[in-house]
């Protein structure tokens, strides 16, 4: 029993120290912009997307749709209208969109746009 206690302390120590290091700006507060890239099944394809961090947390995301083909336009355009919902609120290292208002491709190149975005802001 006392091994298990033991564990138990050691994982909350554990988890205090993640949580403060969570809590720790490893992103400049301020607003970036990235065009993510993903592939389509006509070929490339961008979207673009401008994030406001503050103390690592997403405050505000908009995302403009960067395709010039009409089908993944549309897609773009309706993956656009749910993102928001999604990741505002959020600390930037959790954001991962999946498949969102009826579209898988274009979160890929929205989560390509994210990583690059920590990149810009990283301490």
């Amino acid at each position: 029993m006392a091994g298990v206690l033991a564990a138990v302390a050691t994982a909350g120590t554990l988890t205090t120290a993640l949580a403060a290091d969570a809590e720790a700006a490893n992103y400049r507060d301020g607003t970036y912009s990235a065009t993510g890239n993903y592939t389509r099944p006509g070929g490339p394809d961008k979207i673009n997307v401008t994030v406001t961090l503050k103390k690592n947390i997403v405050r505000s995301v908009r995302v403009t749709p960067g395709s010039s083909h009409p089908v993944a336009s549309r897609f773009q355009r309706l993956a656009a209208g749910s993102i928001a919902s999604q990741v505002v609120g959020k600390n930037i290292d959790s954001v991962n969109v999946g498949k969102t208002a009826g579209s898988s491709l274009t979160p890929k190149g929205f989560n390509n746009a994210i990583s690059k975005i920590k990149s810009q802001a990283r301490r």
